[in-house]
């Protein structure tokens, strides 16, 4: 993982993108192909830039978030420009979660997903309203960034916990690391749209 993290950054730090071929837009202003984002620190929240590819407006495929340093923060998957599937989180390029999510479907007023009873492994579909736009959905482990060590996993059906294990070993104050956990990325913001007050910069 360290490896992998390490030339995402070496390709970003030394892969020349031309500026004529990132954030473009159709002849209608949506947003198509590989667009480039800079945020700015704001109201004591960090800076940060991610990338990624707009399909006909819409975030699709992985989008890479990095802060001011180039440490990898995020690795998010989105369809039709909601997360889905999964996601990977970063603490100064270190990893500390793995998680998926499932997007609903906004082009309809209720969306349907197979969800399975914990309790006797039965299946049954259950509609969810397209507002709720994306919801954990499945496993999500939680690794302490300095060791790699696994600390926590959890299972989610459409965003209700279903099970729950503490992996956190002896000397580790386990409500300093749940308060730790709760400021990681995902559990702060679930941001499925730009926002307009986004600075969309060329680089």
């Amino acid at each position: 993982m360290v490896c992998l993290i390490s030339a995402i950054t070496a390709q970003v730090k030394t892969s020349p993108i031309k500026k004529t071929s990132t954030n473009l837009t159709d002849s209608k202003g949506v947003r198509i192909g590989l667009w480039w984002i800079t945020t700015p620190e704001r109201m004591g929240e960090d800076g940060f830039t991610e990338f990624g590819h707009y399909d006909n407006g819409s975030k699709t495929g992985r989008w890479y978030k990095m802060d001011g340093e180039n440490n990898l923060v995020s690795i998010e998957s989105y369809k039709d420009n909601v997360l889905n599937g999964e996601s990977k989180y970063f603490e100064k390029g270190k990893l500390t979660c793995i998680g998926h999510y499932r997007g609903i479907n906004e082009r309809n007023k209720f969306d349907t997903i197979v969800v399975v009873n914990p309790q006797n492994g039965y299946e049954f579909i259950k509609a969810l309203p397209a507002e709720n736009s994306t919801q954990r959905h499945g496993s999500w482990k939680y690794y302490d960034p300095q060791t790699g060590k696994l600390v926590k996993e959890e299972e989610y059906q459409v965003d209700n916990l279903i099970y729950h294990k503490d992996y956190i070993a002896a000397g580790i104050d386990s409500m300093a690391y749940q308060n730790y956990i709760k400021k990681l990325p995902h559990n702060r913001r679930i941001k499925t749209k730009p926002s307009k007050s986004l600075s969309y910069l060329n680089n």
